[in-house]
Parts: structure tokens; sequence; C-alpha cells
């Protein structure tokens, strides 16, 4: 069984301040603790007048946040009084309520940071990031973006060319984790052209985005408003698949953060906990013919073999395309890789002792990869990629027998 996440925090925790890792390890376990200590910060990204406040708000289920006039980053997190905290111009700071916002003069802050009594705040925070059209500032806040976030929507009626163009720009480790929000949606229902819109968007955010998400984000906010949902219009104004795709990569996010904690703390840590994959596999049904297992077997190998494909084939275009992947992710993309695929054969693999072993050795490789991201050595993408032709190997080895 295994041990609950705030005792991992603790034993992290302890360690680092026991002075029981090498300086490299100690750096990466900071950062771990962070993750683990703190809400996930989900960056809402976009041009003005996009619906990035408004969909924070249908996030959260209540009219939360507004508008700021000249503040390119507001940002809510949860605390046990609601006020809101100014940064000025000159680099101060001034406390007000959310009513004074009102009458704040343009210009006279970068940054609004609400906090807020609200119970889900204390996992997930937001941070809504501006893309004004000037070049020089639009770049500084998207910098800003990349350095705040763990996960990414960037709000869009359209994603026409000039934001695909300030897109293209962020590398490949964050577009892992984000999703593009095509915001009132219900104006492009209206006018008959929305399907159009999305098949026109496809292609180009295919290798861009986790998904693509049409959200009526106002009809979605009003099914969540006087404490109710309604769960029909919740459903159909797209938000509720939105919200439940970004808090499944906060969940894998989090989850990935306790796997590299127990993989330091096992390594160099006092601890005695052993570390596993997930225990999880699907009992196979009574009484189903040979022929219907054979099959089912077959079309689960041949889907592992598409994934590992296609995720080699992105690393290619990539490369094909002039973005060469740094050694983080690299690594990143490759464990990403190995865990859908146990998640896969842990979900629909029967006791055939084959499947059974090709499911302990993607457990194996998942292990393998998540010891090679938190020792950095110099081989570990080499020693990744080998890995990954590896299973490849044995998969396409299984299929053909």
């Amino acid at each position: 069984m295994r041990t609950q996440p705030d005792h991992i925090v603790g034993q992290l925790h302890s360690a680092l301040k026991s002075g029981q890792f090498p300086s490299r390890q100690k750096a990466h376990g900071t950062e771990i603790l962070s993750h683990l200590s703190e809400a996930v910060r989900v960056v809402v990204l976009g041009r003005p007048g996009s619906g990035k406040t408004s969909l924070i708000n249908m996030i959260l289920g209540g009219e939360i946040i507004q508008p700021v006039s000249g503040v390119n980053v507001i940002e809510v997190m949860y605390g046990k009084v609601p006020h809101v905290t100014l940064e000025l111009l000159d680099g101060t700071t001034q406390t007000i309520s959310s009513q004074d916002l009102e009458s704040l003069p343009s210009g006279t802050a970068r940054r609004a940071t609400y906090e807020v009594p609200l119970e889900s705040l204390k996992t997930r925070a937001f941070i809504e990031v501006n893309q004004p059209n000037d070049p020089s500032i639009q770049l500084a806040l998207l910098d800003t973006a990349l350095q705040e976030g763990q996960v990414f929507i960037w709000c869009s009626e359209a994603f026409d060319h000039a934001e695909q163009d300030i897109w293209q720009t962020v590398p490949e480790t964050i577009k892992d984790h984000s999703f593009l929000a095509l915001t009132k949606a219900d104006r492009q229902i209206m006018k008959g052209d929305l399907s159009q819109r999305i098949a026109a968007l496809e292609t180009a955010v295919a290798n861009e985005f986790l998904g693509l998400h049409p959200v009526a984000t106002l009809h979605a906010l009003k099914s969540r408003l006087g404490g109710a949902i309604q769960n029909e219009l919740w459903d159909a104004s797209g938000g509720h698949e939105l919200v439940e795709a970004v808090q499944a990569q906060v969940r894998k996010g989090r989850a990935a953060d306790l796997d590299q904690a127990r993989l330091l703390l096992a390594q160099f840590g006092n601890t005695t906990e052993s570390v596993s994959a997930k225990d999880a596999s699907a009992m196979a049904p009574e009484n189903v013919p040979a022929e219907e297992v054979v099959t089912a077997q077959a079309d689960l190998l041949q889907q592992l073999q598409t994934h590992l494909q296609t995720a080699a084939q992105e690393m290619l275009v990539d490369i094909d395309n002039g973005k060469l992947p740094n050694a983080d992710g690299l690594l990143t993309r490759c464990a990403s890789t190995v865990r859908a695929m146990t998640t896969m054969l842990a979900a629909e693999t029967d006791q055939n002792e084959d499947t059974t072993d090709l499911l302990e050795d993607a457990r194996d490789g998942e292990e393998t990869l998540m010891l090679l991201q938190v020792e950095q050595s110099p081989s570990a993408t080499d020693d990744a990629i080998i890995l990954m032709l590896q299973l490849r190997k044995e998969i396409g080895a299984r299929a053909q027998a």
C-alpha cells in the first residue's frame, strides 16, 4: 500500500532538512517539495477580451474575480480572509477589498492577487495572463506565464495565425500540459460556423495542445451559479469536459511528483518504503470464448504499438521542424508515454501470462524512466530512448507470436 501524500511530503521535507541528498538531487527534491506543498498553478492566457476572467470564474463556480483595468496579471488563490493585494508599478504593494477595484485608476498596478476562502483553491490556484498587442510586453508576459504555471489554458475565439505564431514559441514541455479553449462558442454556434472552425484548427493544434475544447463560457458559468449545478446546461456548454480534462492533468502532475519524491526517498532518504507502480489490473471475465480473448489481446498489442509509434513520430516531427528537445523535455515525454502504456495495460489486461509479463515490463520501464529523471546522468536520454525501443520491439514480437 502506498504511503499517503502528506506522509511523503513530511518525509521529503525531513530528508532535505537533514542534508541526506547530494546537491543536484537536493535541488530537484526542493522543487518537488514546492510542487507538493502548494496548490497546482493553472495559467489562463490569451489576447484581450478572449474570455479569460469568465473562464476562471466558470471553473471556480461563481463570480469570484473581475477584470482590473490596466492589470495584465491576475491571480486567485486560497486565503482565509477575502482581499486583493495589488503590486503597484513602483514595486510596493497595497491591500484593498475586491469592491474597491472598480474605482482603481487604470495603469496603477501591474498585478492583482485575490485571496478567497474557497475550498477548491487549496489544491488549484489560477493565474490570468493577458497577451496584449505590444510585442515587447507580450513576450515578457508570456515568459511570466511559462515560469509560474504548471497547467495552461489558452483562451481564444478563433486562435488565428497571430496567436498561433505566439504559441509556436512555447517549449514542447509546456505544450504537453496545455489546452486550447475556444471561448464564446455559443456565438459561433449561432453563426453556424463552430464545426468549420474546429475542423480548420484540427491540424494546427494537433501537436500544440492536449485537447481543443469549445466552451460557451457564460452559459457554463450560469449553470454553476446558485449552488446546485444544472447538469444538462453544464454538459452542453462544454465547461464540464474542459474542467474534467484540466483536473485530470492536475492529478497526473501531482502523481508524477509523488512518484519522483518516493524515488528520491528510496535512493537517498531514510525510508523503508518500496517504490512500485500502481497496483491495478483488470480481471478477465469468465467463460469468454478463446478466439475472443486472442482477438482482444491482438487489438491491445496493436494499440500499444501505435501508441509508442505515435510518440516517436511526434519527436521526429519536432526534430524535422528544428525543435531539438532538451534532456528534461525528452525524458518527460518518454516517461509520459510509458506511463500511459502502463495504464492501458493495467486497465485492459487479463490473466494471460504473456500480457501480464508485458505489464510488469512496462511497470519496470516506468520506474526506470522516473529514476533517470531523478539522476539526470549524461546518458539518461540515450537510456530512455533505448528503453522505449526495447519495449516496442517486445510488443512487436508478442504481436507476431
